[in-house]
C-alpha cells in the first residue's frame, strides 16, 4: 500500500467522478486521486458535507482541482439530472473526456423503502444508480483513451443468489439480504458490461472492499442497528486501504483489458460462482435496462 501514497503523478491528466465522495472510501479515494494528480467530481447527497469534504481535501492540497455536485442516487431522476450537471460542470473547466467512474455511493436499509420510480431503495442506489448514471456518462469515458468504471461491491455477495424478476420489489424482504444481493449485482454487471464493451476503450471493475471503518450501516437506521453496526466496525480497516486499490485500478497500464472482474487488495480475487453466471448476468442486465426506461441493449447499458 505504500507504493499507492508516493503522490506521484500517475493520474495527472485524468478527470474522475466519484459518487459517495463525503465521507469513508469516496473520500479517502477523492484525496488520493487530488494527489495523484487528477480532477476530481465528488459526488453527495447533503450540500455541507460536500463542504465539509472539499475543506478536508484542501487541507492536503490546497491547489487541488475538486468541485461536488449534488444527487441521491435512489432517484432517477437526479441521477438523469446529474449527468447533464456533470457535462456542464466538464464543459466550465473545459473537459472533453472522462477518464474515471467510481461508483462508490451505497447505502444499507434494515426496513424495506419503495424509491419515488417503486424500487426497493437498496438496490436502486447499490445498482441501479451505477447501471444507469454509468450509461449517461458513458459517451464522455469512451472519449477517454483508458475510460474505467470502479463499482465498489463487497465480499457478502458469496452464497447470495438474484431473481431479477423481482429484486426491484421483493415480497419476502431482509436488510443484510437485499445489501448482499445488490452486491452481487455489481460484479454481474460489471462482468456484463466488459463482454459487452470488450475491445473497447473502456473497461470495468469490482471491488471488494474488505470490512472497512465506514457509516454505511450507521446512518437513518434504528438504534440496535446502528450499535451492532459500531461492534462491528471496529475490526474494520480505514477508508485508505481500499482506496489504494480504487487508485490501483484508476492508473495501472496493464489491466485495461484485464479479464479479471472482481479485485481486492490490489489483485484479481474469485468471486462467487453465480457472480460468473452469463445467463444471469444478461437477465440482470435487460432487467435494468427495462426498471431504467432504456433500450437498445447491444449498444448502451
Amino acid at each position: 500500500m505504500e507504493s499507492m501514497l508516493d503522490y506521484t503523478p500517475a493520474l495527472a491528466g485524468k478527470t474522475a467522478v466519484i459518487t459517495g465522495a463525503t465521507s469513508g472510501i469516496g473520500l479517502a479515494a477523492a484525496t488520493l486521486f487530488i494527489l495523484h494528480g487528477a480532477r476530481v467530481i465528488g459526488i453527495g447527497r447533503n450540500a455541507h458535507r460536500c463542504q465539509l469534504a472539499e475543506e478536508s481535501i484542501r487541507t492536503v492540497c490546497p491547489q487541488a482541482a475538486i468541485s461536488f455536485l449534488l444527487a441521491d442516487l435512489s432517484s432517477q431522476k437526479q441521477i438523469k439530472k446529474l449527468a447533464i450537471d456533470i457535462r456542464e460542470e466538464m464543459e466550465r473547466m473545459e473537459l472533453h473526456r472522462l477518464d474515471l467512474l467510481v461508483n462508490n455511493a451505497g447505502t444499507y436499509s434494515q426496513k424495506k423503502v419503495l424509491t419515488e420510480d417503486g424500487i426497493e431503495r437498496t438496490f436502486a442506489t447499490n445498482h441501479l444508480a451505477p447501471f444507469l448514471l454509468t450509461h449517461e456518462l458513458l459517451p464522455l469515458l469512451q472519449k477517454s483513451t483508458a475510460g474505467r468504471v470502479i463499482t465498489i461491491s463487497s465480499d457478502s455477495h458469496y452464497n447470495m443468489n438474484i431473481n431479477p424478476k423481482t429484486i426491484h420489489n421483493p415480497d419476502f424482504y431482509v436488510g443484510l439480504l437485499a445489501y448482499a444481493r445488490s452486491k452481487l449485482a455489481n460484479i454481474l454487471f460489471t462482468a456484463e458490461f466488459n463482454r459487452r464493451h470488450a475491445g473497447s476503450s473502456v473497461h470495468a471493475y469490482a471491488v471488494d472492499p474488505g470490512l472497512v471503518k465506514t457509516d454505511i450501516a450507521y446512518k437513518e437506521q434504528p438504534a440496535f442497528s446502528r450499535l451492532i453496526w459500531k461492534i462491528r466496525r471496529l475490526a474494520g480497516d480505514p477508508p485508505l486501504k481500499p482506496a489504494c486499490t480504487i487508485l490501483y485500478l484508476a492508473s495501472e497500464p496493464s489491466i485495461q483489458n484485464s479479464p479479471e472482474n472482481y479485485w481486492c487488495n490490489q489483485k484479481p480475487k474469485r468471486s462467487s460462482r453465480e457472480a460468473t453466471s452469463f445467463n444471469l448476468a444478461r437477465e440482470l442486465w435487460d432487467t435494468s435496462l427495462s426498471l431504467c426506461g432504456l433500450s437498445d441493449p447491444q449498444q448502451e447499458i
